[in-house]
């Protein structure tokens, strides 16, 4: 079996100036492992309360990437999963919010070259998501994406 040029990890986003958190929810059909209203209590990611109301509505899914080091297919299947729901992110973007797709890519090894296709990149464009990538070398300890 080959080695593993890298690993990573792939989580979605979403920022609104007043988009309730299960109106997202609901118009993606996804989880959040993190989430929060405009308005609500301020809280930790495992619950636990903060100072303050939240300033904005914020939401983040993080998807079950596969043990593979083939990331532009798994951002192709999961771009087509969000495609489902173009309506929600124009209307998301058009009234001030804010979509990024973002990937924690671990390197097993010092140099690696990873593209993204100019189909991909203007999928993305096209429902108004951002690509953000955080890259942690082969002797740096995992992070959290």
């Amino acid at each position: 079996m080959e080695e593993l040029r890298y690993r990573y990890k792939v989580s979605l986003a979403i920022r609104h100036p007043s988009m309730p958190e299960d109106h997202i929810s609901a118009a993606l059909g996804l989880v959040p492992e993190h989430s929060g209203s405009v308005g609500a209590e301020r809280r930790t990611p495992k619950g636990g309360p903060l100072p303050g109301v939240n300033k904005a509505s914020f939401w983040r899914h993080s998807f079950v990437a596969p043990s593979d080091d083939d990331l532009e297919q798994f951002l192709g299947l999961t771009v087509s999963q969000l495609e489902a729901a173009t309506p929600f992110f124009k209307n998301l973007i058009a009234s001030g919010g804010y979509a990024r797709l973002f990937v924690g890519l671990f390197l097993e090894r010092e140099n690696i070259g990873i593209e993204i296709s100019p189909d991909l990149q203007s999928r993305c464009s096209q429902l108004g998501i951002s690509l953000g990538f955080d890259i942690y070398g082969p002797d740096q300890p995992d992070g959290a994406a």
